[in-house]
Order: C-alpha cells, then structure tokens, then sequence
C-alpha cells in the first residue's frame, strides 16, 4: 500500500510540472500574439506585384529627384491603436542602391495611431552611376519594439533605379507578349517616348487592364508613323509591330 502511495504522490509532482510546463509555453505563445504584424501590401487589382523598376529616363534633364508616395504600403495584421508605433523597414546588405545617395526614406517609420497602414514616401535621386546601370533596393520587414514581422510571403519589396532604358523582367515571352509581340529596343523606345512612362509591364507597374489601353494606343500611333516615315525598322531589321 505504501509503495502505491508513493507512486501515486510522485505521479501527481510529474503531472503537475507537465501542467506548469504547458501553461508556460501557453502564457509565451499568447504574448507573442499580443503584439500585432505588419507586412508588404502588394495587390495591384487582382495583380500581385513584389517589384518595380524605376527609371529617369523618360524626365526632362532638370529633374534630379522624385518621389514613390504610392510604392511602399504596408498594412498591420492586428488591430489600429491609440498611439503611434514605429515599424523596422530595413535595407539588406545586399541592396546595391545606397541610402543617402540614391534613395532614403523617414526615419523613424511610424505608423500613425488609428491606422490600419501606412504609405512609405521614397525619394529616389538622379546620380550620374544611374546611366551606367541599375542599382537595387531590397526593402526588408523586421521586428520592432511594436510589431513582429506578419505574412513571411509579403516581407520583401524590390525596387530597381536607373537612367537607363532597361528592358522589362517580364518582356521575355508570355503575357507581355501577347499586348505587344516580340521584344526590341526600337519598339521600346517607341512606346516610352509614346506613352511618357517607362512602367508599361506588370514587372514595371502597370496593371492588366493599363496594358491593354497602352496596346490600342500603340497601334494606333504606329499607324500615325508608319504614314509619315514608313515602316518602323527595329536594331535587328524587322519591322515595329503590335498584336490586335
């Protein structure tokens, strides 16, 4: 009977830190609940974009820096508050552009109170290493005193800068060649100075339903060129068209 007694008492400590142990692990995982996510917003209509390649190219020569007020939008997964909390957007190491030089945004980033999210201003500025080539921001959420990082998915935002005509990520066969056909440097040309940007792909910015306007203008103003001077001849001697 004693050995039944004991057995039982000592059933009853381990039971009792197994209790201890899980209401612990409970209490942790309820607190990192407590504090709200935030990530990348990146729904463009029905089009999620992760990126966008920016260029000067298409600005008059005094234009020597911009402002993206509509590129970085990041939402809270949680709830808006009384006060306001500061979120943790880092650039990576890896980022070829540098803070200071070729971009910068505020510091401290705040998310003001009652707001579910907030636009990120980003001042991009024209230095003469832009015409060489493209420099690359790789925007990164992470963990701030007020929030933890939310959808893994949505934690990275690429921007790319230059004053070059860079031909689009996405301009290599499939969608955006079923708006605008076979990819050249002469039908580049022709459709930023056309249409005065250089976001004319979804890679570059431009929604679906903004492709398809930019391919009815295109063949209605290769029909005004091809009048005035003749057929457009591109850099490897076949002539500009666009799918209808």
């Amino acid at each position: 009977m004693n050995k039944i007694l004991y057995y039982l008492i000592m059933l009853a400590f381990v039971l009792a830190g197994i209790t201890m142990t899980s209401c612990s692990e409970s209490e942790q995982q309820m607190f990192d609940l407590e504090k709200d996510g935030v990530y990348f917003y990146k729904l463009n209509g029905q089009e999620t974009i992760d990126s966008l390649d920016y260029s000067f190219v298409i600005s008059p020569a005094s234009v020597v820096e911009d402002t993206l007020d509509q590129e970085l939008r990041i939402r809270v997964m949680g709830q808006a508050t009384s006060f306001d909390r500061e979120i943790n957007l880092v650039v990576e190491d890896s980022s070829t552009a540098v803070r200071g030089v070729h971009f910068d945004f505020p510091n401290p980033l705040v998310l003001p109170a009652n707001a579910f999210e907030v636009y990120v201003p980003l001042y991009v500025y024209r230095t003469e290493d832009l015409k060489e080539g493209v420099k690359t921001i790789y925007f990164t959420l992470e963990e701030s005193d007020d929030f933890t990082v939310g959808y893994q998915a949505n934690n990275q935002h690429i921007i790319k800068l230059t004053d070059q005509l860079t031909r689009p990520s996405d301009w290599y066969g499939g969608l955006t060649d079923s708006f605008y056909g076979a990819y050249s440097i002469r039908k580049h040309e022709f459709m930023v100075q056309t249409l005065g940007t250089t976001n004319i792909t979804m890679g570059t910015g431009a929604a679906l339903s903004q492709m398809s306007s930019f391919q009815q203008k295109m063949l209605v103003e290769l029909v005004k060129y091809e009048a005035e001077n003749g057929p457009m001849i591109d850099e490897n001697g076949s002539q500009v068209s666009f799918p209808n």
